[in-house]
């Protein structure tokens, strides 16, 4: 399992990774997230929500990225500040 390193100075960002591909919700999906270092995330069906120490957003977004398209079969196709700028029609399409 990767751990962070945390740095003095980083600062807490939040941001939404959304997928394509298999359930995140799936046992192994699951297991390979928080392998892959998703140890400061919510997981959704189809969502990542991190809670990230970085120095710069870039950084949180960067490292998240890479965590989460290291599992098989996921692809990051969208980051969000929030779920609560799609409108109900983007939701079904990208969640469902």
């Amino acid at each position: 399992m990767k751990h962070a390193t945390h740095q003095v100075g980083d600062s807490e960002h939040h941001f939404v990774l959304v997928t394509e591909g298999r359930d995140l919700l799936e046992r192994e999906a699951l297991e390979a997230l928080y392998e892959a270092g998703c140890t400061d995330a919510s997981i959704g069906h189809r969502t990542v929500e991190f809670d990230r120490e970085a120095p710069t957003r870039w950084d949180a977004i960067q490292t998240a990225i890479q965590d989460v398209g290291s599992v098989a079969g996921v692809k990051v196709v969208d980051v969000r500040d929030s779920l609560a700028v799609l409108s109900y029609s983007q939701t079904e399409r990208t969640l469902s």
